[in-house]
């Protein structure tokens, strides 16, 4: 029967140790793919797992996750404001054409095929907290990106002035996703940049990044 193990830990464990997935496999026995299983989503045998803690000389019960500590956290917001801004956008280009005529019918039919590209793409935001990492998305899945819990330092509430826009882009040192309202967290990273994720949901969401890096400690 398979368990859930901490794949932070693990990774973090065989990491210390300067070790590929495929070092941890040949020393432990275990196959590749139960080391990869094991790091990404935490799955796999209590034997294998065992396994893993004789290697890394640990209590094998540190490598499994407390019942009841920490619940995978994910939230979907919509892009109320992006798609607003786009509406904006089309309706004002199509006053400007009518009085102008500034745009073929062609011409006009390609920036509406991009506006509706855009707001399908920004037309919500996902984010995921879940035993190895912080992950988040746009629309149906686009510019997904992944945050290990190893490389978060502090999270913390914080209200994007509107002149912040959104989207994504850069800000400073660090990066900006939102696709709506103002609210979202800071995630200061180890290496001194930082991450500013919008979401309807701040104080939800620290919480579950607190727990979940609670239960890899």
């Amino acid at each position: 029967m398979d368990m859930k193990a901490k794949s932070s830990l693990i990774r973090k464990y065989r990491t210390e140790r300067l070790w590929s997935q495929e070092q941890l496999a040949e020393i432990s026995g275990l196959g590749l793919r139960t080391i990869q299983r094991l790091e990404a989503r935490g799955s796999g045998s209590q034997e294998s797992i065992k396994a893993l803690a004789a290697v890394f000389n640990v209590e094998a019960d540190t490598l499994f996750w407390r019942d009841g500590a920490y619940q995978a956290y994910k939230h979907k917001q919509w892009g109320f404001v992006t798609l607003a801004g786009i509406s904006m956008v089309a309706a004002l280009v199509l006053a400007i054409n009518d009085l102008a005529v500034a745009l073929p019918a062609a011409g006009i039919g390609v920036l509406f095929g991009v506006l509706t590209l855009v707001a399908i793409a920004f037309s919500s935001m996902t984010i995921e907290v879940n035993e190895s990492e912080i992950s988040w998305c746009f629309g149906p899945g686009l510019f997904k990106k992944s945050l290990p819990l190893e490389e978060v330092g502090q999270c913390r509430k914080v209200k994007n002035p509107i002149w912040m826009g959104f989207g994504i882009h850069a800000y400073g040192t660090g990066w900006i996703c939102n696709v709506s309202g103002l609210l979202g967290i800071e995630i200061e990273l180890k290496g001194g940049s930082f991450i500013r994720l919008g979401t309807d949901q701040p104080n939800y969401l620290i919480q579950a990044i607190e727990d979940a890096k609670d239960n890899v400690e």
